[in-house]
């Protein structure tokens, strides 16, 4: 059992980290308002759909690949609440998604280049969900494979 992360210090962390995380929102909201001429009303169902696999591409980039590992791995075993919280953090696909829906809709609504990047993450994130579905058919084949010659 980690004891880190039942000290105050971690909790603090945890709190100062939730309320960063309102104030970068709030300001992104007013950047967005700033740039737009007003707030967001309506986005076509297409850029959602891109948004949502550009942010379900970030996210699986940040908590699962191995290309990030190092960065994640500069976080673990440390014996500061604030780098367990960061090392949490970076293992959790919710929190990290957050964030990365975060920057995701940020960017699509103030700069115009952005549109090009994200289109290119939805494209790496559709073939990702497929490539994880394809494997989850997979290994589910081969175990029913290996429970009928059991039988």
């Amino acid at each position: 059992m980690d004891f880190a992360r039942h000290t105050f210090a971690y909790n603090m962390w945890n709190f100062w980290l939730s309320v960063f995380f309102v104030i970068v929102l709030a300001a992104a909201l007013l950047e967005m308002k700033e740039v737009r001429g007003g707030f967001l009303v309506s986005v076509s169902p297409f850029d959602a759909i891109m948004m949502t696999f550009a942010t379900f591409r970030i996210t699986r980039l940040i908590v699962y690949d191995r290309i990030t590992l190092w960065f994640r791995e500069l976080f673990i075993g440390r014996t500061s609440a604030f780098m367990t919280v960061a090392a949490d953090l970076l293992h959790c696909p919710w929190c990290i998604g957050v964030w990365s829906a975060l920057i995701v809709v940020f960017c699509y609504f103030v700069f115009t280049w952005a549109w090009s990047v994200i289109f290119f993450l939805a494209l790496a994130g559709a073939g990702s969900l497929l490539q994880v579905i394809a494997n989850g058919i997979g290994w589910r084949a081969e175990i029913l494979k290996n429970d009928a010659k059991q039988l």
